[in-house]
């Protein structure tokens, strides 16, 4: 009997401290290049990095694009595993495309175990506002608070959001809230990651994430916060129409800007012109994408994966393909190979008890963030992740 009530006492103690724990505030700046708070002087931005820990750049996945690296993030998965292989791919099995600006908020897309369901699942009630993918319903389940994407939403709205849920008691206070600001990527595909506009969009966004995080620490001093970014930016050199390079005839074409997917009947024969016609770009069969990219073995990926050889933009419009469309002559872009591309690099730091001050190591990969979030949220995460702990855990006390 003695040892029973031994064994209840611990148990209590232990869910009174699991339930005390603080939540984890995630942060999330799309397009943040790695660099932008040095050379913008972003000082909000940089007092954090001063007090918590960074890693000197977070490595995006290929395609360095937003939605497969949020993806990334959120399971701990490269694109090729957790199927959103690019922001627009073709599936042969569905007869359908996938598109970030159509069907990105339809669930049967999205592949691996997102963090905000791991969180529910295991007792963490997760709250999101616009990260992507969030507003999908995932096997038939979202986050118990979610906000559908749009962009018109002030920052001001968004930062009262997470306080009315950091404020929140009892069972159903959130343990994860995620929030997403898109200004800086916007600019830079705009007018360039070296324009005047994109140094107001840090500039904001930098002013933004200070006023959040003041006000959250306010209500929940303890609070462990995680600010990061998709991946960074870099000015477009040219804009390469590939129409007239080849017969695309009997193709299909997934126009990523820093990237084409061509779904073909006969795609030897347009790689063959191809290779000969435009020697200004890479034409990779789906078989001999370069191992370090991770990007193979997805049936979502198409015949023939079509890079520049310099950060343009490129493009295809087969004869008779409805939804391909030219690309526009965007000042910035990412996309591109992330080691032969260094200005990729997005930015992750982690500030609170959890964290180390002042702490830098080096480089990790976008799917290092799962595994990050599943150390401080204290949930158990599924096997066969390709996010390494290991690479992460020198930011942690």
């Amino acid at each position: 009997m003695k040892g029973m009530r031994s064994c209840l006492l611990l148990l209590a103690i232990l869910s009174v401290t699991l339930s005390a724990a603080p939540p984890v505030l995630v942060i999330a700046v799309d397009g943040f290049r790695s660099d932008f708070a040095q050379r913008e002087n972003a000082t909000h931005i940089l007092a954090l990095q001063k007090q918590g820990a960074s890693v000197q750049g977070l490595i995006p996945a290929f395609p360095s694009t937003t939605f497969p690296n949020f993806h990334s993030m959120a399971t701990g998965l490269y694109p090729a595993r957790h199927g959103i292989v690019a922001m627009m791919f073709f599936d042969r099995q569905k007869n359908r495309g996938f598109s970030y600006t159509s069907t990105a908020s339809e669930g049967e897309w999205y592949g691996g175990d997102p963090i905000w369901l791991l969180a529910e699942a295991q007792g963490v009630h997760a709250a999101t506002f616009f990260w992507p993918g969030t507003d999908a319903e995932i096997g038939g389940k979202r986050p118990t608070y979610w906000k559908k994407y749009d962009g018109r939403v002030p920052h001001e709205e968004r930062i009262a959001q997470v306080e009315q849920w950091l404020r929140m008691e009892g069972p159903l206070k959130p343990g994860l809230v995620i929030v997403y600001f898109s200004d800086v990527d916007s600019a830079g595909h705009r007018t360039g990651p070296d324009s005047p506009d994109t140094k107001a969009a840090i500039a904001m966004v930098d002013a933004s994430v200070g006023a959040l995080v003041q006000r959250a620490r306010a209500i929940q001093p303890n609070l462990n916060i995680v600010l990061l970014s998709d991946h960074g930016q870099i000015a477009v050199e040219s804009n390469i129409d590939l129409t007239p390079r080849a017969n695309f005839a009997g193709c299909r074409a997934a126009n990523e800007a820093p990237m084409t997917m061509l779904y073909c009947d006969d795609p030897e024969r347009v790689r063959t012109e191809l290779l000969k016609n435009a020697p200004e770009i890479n034409v990779w069969r789906a078989s001999e994408v370069p191992a370090h990219l991770h990007y193979q073995g997805n049936p979502r990926i198409g015949d023939l994966i079509l890079t520049p050889k310099t950060p343009s933009i490129i493009y295809v419009v087969p004869p008779g393909d409805p939804a391909a469309k030219p690309v526009p002559d965007l000042k910035g872009m990412h996309g591109y190979d992330p080691e032969k591309y260094p200005q990729m690099r997005g930015m992750l730091t982690g500030i609170g008890p959890a964290f180390r001050r002042g702490a830098l190591i080096p480089p990790a990969q976008t799917v290092d963030v799962y595994a990050l979030l599943c150390r401080l949220l204290g949930l158990k995460p599924p096997p066969g992740l390709d996010a390494d702990f290991s690479r992460v855990r020198a930011l942690l006390q």
